[in-house]
């Protein structure tokens, strides 16, 4: 925000915000068409679904602003501006005695853009192995490595603070059941090798969020961390922005912006993401297989966060998780339906990571 006053208007009106899922769908895949694992050392480096990106963008006929403002604004560029979301069917990672042991059933969240590189966050959805991030090129869109990271947070979604060069991963306090936040150096990122360490990664800096129950979304803008929390148990919101110390990139805890509401109607988990930019506020709503997800951009100016606001309200399929801008006119859209653990649900997936030109979406 641009002045200390729109911010904390803008925090309570957010609060009232409830992105609810749209129109029941049922679209069936083919088992025959399910792409063939190619196990590389560490984890499948292939689709997880689609031998092909032509195979997937058929599937998702039945939502045109996939083509119209995903596909062709980037037909010039490697696979049509999307990345493959590897690991889906193997990962090499570690159990609950951090023996290495492959996991079948991990599970994507999160993503975000840090440097040169697109980052994904998984769990294992059985809760047997420590979660991961998977490292892939900006430019080639090829797979670098796997991050194992310390436990078996959710890290339903993970930032970039480009100033500190940390990597924010939204992970749980389990000792005290409520959210935290933690984060990677850049540099340790890049330095780390499980083919050698077989150890996870250690978080570089961790702190707990009492106030959240849990830390269901996480966005950086503006040497701000944004943290949320979605309940349908008893309909409440929680959303604290934390100023982030411009000496060492850590939370100054001291200054946080709180948001707190109760009461509003099917708010729940349906908000799965938000993204700030310097032109408009995006949110994220999807509620299970069968329901579409919607994907809400409103004006940067826009204080009642309210679907009914929106600048464009976007049906997009189902299983939609974190979203993140690129910086340069795209926003990077993140779906968990080709898991193991979804994919058999009947619903259209998705199975890879897709960019979406914002221009494209406001005028279609």
């Amino acid at each position: 925000m641009k002045s200390a006053q729109n911010k904390e208007e803008f925090m309570n009106q957010f609060s009232k915000a409830a992105l609810s899922a749209t129109v029941a769908l049922s679209m069936i895949v083919p088992s025959a068409i399910y792409a063939q694992e190619q196990d590389t050392e560490n984890v499948n480096t292939n689709a997880a679904i689609y031998k092909t990106l032509e195979q997937q963008q058929n599937a998702l006929s039945a939502y045109p602003i996939l083509t119209q403002a995903g596909f062709e604004p980037y037909s010039d560029e490697t696979e049509k501006g999307t990345y493959v979301i590897p690991g889906l069917d193997s990962t090499l990672t570690l159990d609950d005695q951090d023996k290495v042991e492959r996991c079948d059933s991990m599970t994507p969240q999160g993503v975000a853009m840090a440097d040169d590189y697109i980052l994904i966050s998984a769990y294992c959805h059985e809760h047997e192995h420590h979660s991961v991030l998977y490292v892939l090129s900006r430019n080639t869109h090829e797979y670098v490595k796997t991050i194992v990271l310390d436990g078996k947070p959710h890290a339903g979604s993970i930032a970039y603070d480009p100033i500190a060069r940390n990597v924010w991963i939204a992970t749980k306090d389990h000792k005290n059941d409520t959210g935290s936040a933690s984060f990677i150096k850049l540099a340790n990122l890049d330095a780390y090798d499980f083919t050698k360490d077989k150890a996870p990664l250690k978080y570089d800096y961790s702190i707990d969020l009492p106030q959240l129950r849990d830390d269901s979304f996480m966005t950086c803008y503006n040497r701000q961390l944004y943290c949320g929390y979605f309940s349908k148990h008893d309909n409440s919101v929680k959303t604290y922005i934390y100023d982030i110390n411009e000496a060492d990139g850590k939370l100054d805890t001291t200054k946080r912006h709180v948001a707190k509401a109760y009461g509003f109607d099917k708010i729940g988990d349906n908000c799965q993401g938000i993204a700030i930019d310097d032109k408009h506020i995006y949110l994220s709503s999807s509620d299970g297989p069968k329901s579409n997800s919607t994907l809400s951009i409103f004006e940067k100016s826009e204080h009642s966060l309210l679907t009914s606001n929106a600048q464009k309200n976007i049906t997009l399929p189902p299983r939609l998780e974190q979203i993140y801008p690129t910086g340069n006119g795209g926003l990077l859209t993140m779906y968990e339906s080709a898991s193991s653990a979804y994919r058999d649900e009947g619903s259209t997936i998705v199975d890879r990571v897709v960019t979406m030109n914002i221009e494209d979406m406001l005028k279609n």
